[in-house]
């Protein structure tokens, strides 16, 4: 695992605009990379994998935001040699994982890799995004705003438009 220092993009639902630190809607239903009740945070290392990640099939309205991401634990999952370092198959990252959870009733092997990388210390993984070819996107399991477990993740919003939007 490596040390992180990046900027990084996340669109936001008009829902979590308020709260752009949250990970309460990827716990809702879970996600590729975390099992429902888990809360997590993810971002892309560019913005059309970001709003890509975040349109996939269904065209929605929301937020570019940027983010200041450093974490000392992070599993690079796009590595060439992430498949024997971690020791998972090379498709797992693209497995179908809603029809695995959601039809066929069976748990994603995306999550078992999880939970073994957050086992090992991982704050968060570099992961393919399955929407844009070549995109990266970075998945967080422990993150706070300020220095402490996990990774430190910062909202670029100068203008503190983000946190002063209410829903009326």
């Amino acid at each position: 695992m490596e040390p992180l220092k990046a900027r990084l993009w996340r669109m936001l639902t008009v829902r979590w605009q308020s709260d752009p630190l949250s990970g309460a809607g990827a716990a809702k239903l879970g996600g590729r990379w975390n099992r429902p009740g888990m809360p997590a945070l993810y971002l892309s290392f560019d913005h059309g994998t970001a709003i890509a990640e975040f349109h996939q099939s269904l065209v929605r309205p929301g937020t570019l935001t940027a983010y200041d991401v450093r974490a000392e634990q992070v599993a690079d999952l796009t590595a060439a040699d992430a498949a024997a370092r971690f020791n998972f198959d090379r498709q797992v990252p693209w497995c179908e994982w809603r029809k695995l959870w959601l039809i066929d009733k069976q748990e994603p092997p995306t999550w078992d890799l999880a939970d073994r990388l957050i086992a090992q210390g991982a704050a968060g993984a570099i992961v393919p995004s399955v929407q844009i070819k070549g995109g990266r996107n970075l998945v967080l399991w422990r993150w706070a705003a300020d220095e402490g477990q996990g990774a430190q993740v910062r909202v670029i919003d100068p203008l503190a438009e983000l946190s002063s939007f209410l829903l009326h």
